[in-house]
């Protein structure tokens, strides 16, 4: 874009639950995987071209009183977080801003820079990227386009809310929006499946400056990446299995180039544990149920995308077999081999985060009457070497979000064997959305 999108906030406002919580559910229990998660806020972003038959001041209506309601039933998402082992369920609310963008939906989606959202964030998200006790649960901001197209950003307490947690809020949300006639409960169990400890150890949170970027694979490409990873002991690799070993790899060599030595790496990946755990949660259960699978590669140069498919293979049968249950016993997210446990400690290692949210209906659910989101992003300007990895919007391609130190960014994003499977940022879809665009005239919200 030749110029930045400037963003003019016009409203900022606390939106509470529609009925008061009731008084016995007022202290709501953390549970084991909340204590030990990152206590940080994740940013999704909900991108809407524009829809002639909704007025800006309709959708704002909408948005509003819809989530008034559905807080009533995500009752903790409207508290404060009291310590390492509640959440004071106060009615005080999510954080709710409104705001206007000088700028059409197209000129983003021709080139979906993630620095071009920053100011799409209801707080200064590079400042303030923990969530301390006392901070909203849930930060909002719906911020509409010059054309009338509507960007939602849901800035999430990592602290109770997973990915799968979102999804299930996004999913009650729009279907209340929309005055549907079936209804999404959220169930609260966690902590009575994973109890909190005293002794939990809570996951290391690191922030320093960061570069991220968006490399898109195609149907075609991803089938040949997986042909070229498959080896005798692991001849089906699954999509992400393969983008997992090609982006690793690459992120290795960056490391590398840019260190001027090898280092032994890990790899850490998300795993939604709500139906393996001893006593299955429900599909609707809200709440961190996230446990993490450890795969490692030596400091050898000469390791294959075959090699790291299979370590990442071995890792998932391994946390199959016990991870769960080291995780319970330990208290620890992470299950750091004893071998590297020294270097870890002293961060002498190469370590990469892992999150797949492929087949997550983030597009599906996201609709609150005026038509499906056209681009979903998760921007993250903090957290180094963190790797998400998600559906495009027609379901058909994967989009790799790749956020890497500066330095090992120029390194990674020009490696040729990456380029031979990925587009770096392309536009996100087609041109017609400029034809249909026009100026919106919006004097308030």
């Amino acid at each position: 874009m030749e110029r930045a999108l400037e963003v003019q906030v016009l409203a900022r406002e606390s939106i509470k639950p529609a009925y008061p919580t009731p008084q016995h559910l007022r202290n709501f229990k953390l549970s084991l995987m909340d204590q030990i998660n990152f206590p940080v806020y994740v940013s999704t972003i909900f991108l809407y071209k524009a829809d002639n038959n909704v007025r800006a001041e309709q959708m704002s209506q909408r948005l509003k009183s819809s989530l008034s309601k559905t807080l009533t039933k995500f009752y903790p998402f409207a508290g404060r977080v009291k310590d390492d082992f509640s959440i004071e369920c106060n009615d005080e609310g999510a954080e709710y801003v409104e705001a206007l963008a000088n700028g059409f939906l197209f000129e983003y989606l021709q080139k979906p820079d993630q620095n071009l959202l920053r100011d799409f964030h209801p707080f200064n998200y590079a400042e303030s990227p923990v969530a301390s006790n006392g901070c909203p649960m849930l930060r909002i901001q719906a911020t509409f386009f010059k054309c009338g197209g509507l960007a939602i950003t849901i800035c999430t307490c990592h602290k109770l809310i997973d990915g799968v947690s979102l999804g299930i809020f996004v999913n009650s949300w729009t279907t209340t929006a929309r005055t549907d006639n079936k209804e999404v409960v959220p169930r609260f169990v966690a902590s009575t499946i994973f109890p909190a400890s005293e002794s939990f150890v809570p996951l290391p949170l690191h922030i320093s400056p960061v570069q991220a970027n968006r490399f898109v694979f195609d149907t075609k490409k991803i089938d040949q990446l997986r042909a070229k990873v498959s080896s005798a002991s692991v001849p089906r690799p699954s999509r992400v299995e393969a983008l997992t070993a090609l982006i690793w790899k690459c992120a290795r060599a960056a490391s590398r180039s840019n260190l001027g030595y090898s280092r032994p790496s890990l790899s850490v990946h998300a795993m939604n544990v709500r139906a393996v755990a001893e006593t299955p949660l429900p599909d609707n259960s809200v709440g961190n149920t996230v446990a993490y699978l450890t795969a490692q590669a030596s400091e050898k140069e000469a390791e294959t995308l075959q090699d790291l498919v299979c370590s990442f293979r071995k890792a998932k049968a391994d946390f199959s077999r016990n991870g769960l249950k080291n995780l319970l016993e330990n208290k620890s997210i992470f299950d750091i081999p004893q071998s590297i446990k020294a270097k870890f400690e002293k961060d002498e290692i190469d370590f990469y985060t892992f999150s797949s949210i492929v087949n997550f209906p983030y597009y599906e659910v996201a609709d609150f009457g005026w038509g499906k989101p056209v681009h979903v992003t998760l921007p993250n300007y903090v957290l180094s070497n963190l790797i998400i990895i998600m559906d495009t919007n027609d379901g058909k391609g994967i989009e790799v979000l790749v956020t890497l130190s500066p330095e090992d960014m120029a390194f990674f994003e020009r490696d040729q064997e990456l380029l031979a499977f990925a587009a770096i940022n392309p536009p996100v879809l087609d041109v017609s959305i400029r034809k249909n665009e026009s100026p919106l005239l919006i004097s308030s919200l």
